[in-house]
């Protein structure tokens, strides 16, 4: 009786492909993320919920809680779509923001903390 095979098939190496530009360009996109969280972390009352969310290989989606503002997020959404940000959702008391590479050349992700600012003071209180 021969001896049992400890030889594989070989694995097709074909299938197994990375788009490494695409990971790279993810990766800048969660870097401007993370500076836009902290600066956001420092309003009063604003917080940003769990880790970003990957949406898409380019874009990276904060959700942003204005529940303590004393604010209504849909309102506060609308003032910061007038000053140009695009936003992903907004309910009454959460917004959730979409980054981009086309945010971060534009330098969205420093600008979003104060424009955020601004739309909180430009909204009604409840």
């Amino acid at each position: 009786m021969a001896a049992p095979s400890l030889l594989f098939p070989a694995s097709d190496v074909t299938t197994i492909q990375r788009d490494f530009a695409a990971e790279a360009t993810l990766e800048r996109v969660r870097s401007a993320a993370m500076i836009a969280r902290d600066r956001i972390a420092e309003l009063d009352n604003v917080r940003v919920l769990g880790p970003e969310v990957k949406s898409g290989s380019d874009s990276v989606r904060l959700a942003i809680d204005l529940r303590d503002t004393g604010r209504d997020a849909w309102q506060v959404a609308c003032a910061m779509a007038g000053r140009g940000f695009t936003l992903d959702a907004a309910s009454h008391r959460v917004i959730v923001v979409r980054l981009t590479e086309d945010d971060i050349r534009d330098a969205t992700h420093h600008r979003l903390a104060s424009a955020l600012q601004l739309a909180l003071w430009a909204s009604p209180a409840n």
